[in-house]
C-alpha cells in the first residue's frame, strides 16, 4: 500500500511488514550505537581520571629536584597534542598556542 503520510509527507513503498521490521532493525541499530557511545564514554573517563591523577602528582613533584627531569618528561607527554586534534574548548589563538607548547 503507497500513500502519502500526510504527517511527514513521507511517501511510503512496500508493505506494513517491511517498515515494521526495517523500523525494528534501525531500532536495534539505534540502542546498539547508543550502548557503545555510552561504554566508549565510560572508558574515556576512566583513562581521563587516570592521566588527571598523574598530572596532579607531577605538579605536586615538579620543584622537586630529584626527578626534575622525568617529571618534565612526563609533564610534556601530558600537554602535547596532535596536529588536528584537540578536545572541546581547545580552540586558542596563536599566541596562546605557543605559550602552552612550551610545557
Amino acid at each position: 500500500s503507497s500513500g502519502i503520510n500526510a504527517e511527514y509527507g513521507v511517501k511510503r513503498s512496500g508493505s506494513n511488514t517491511n517498515s515494521n521490521a526495517e523500523l525494528k532493525r534501525l531500532q536495534a541499530e539505534l540502542t546498539d550505537m547508543t550502548l557503545t557511545v555510552e561504554g566508549i564514554e565510560k572508558e574515556r573517563d576512566f583513562y581521563f581520571g587516570k592521566l588527571r591523577t598523574i598530572e596532579e602528582l607531577c605538579q605536586d613533584k615538579e620543584g622537586d629536584e630529584t626527578h626534575a627531569e622525568f617529571i618534565a618528561t612526563l609533564l610534556e607527554i601530558l600537554y602535547a597534542t596532535e596536529e588536528g586534534f584537540g578536545g572541546p574548548g581547545d580552540e586558542l589563538d596563536g599566541e596562546e598556542e605557543e605559550e602552552q607548547e612550551e610545557y
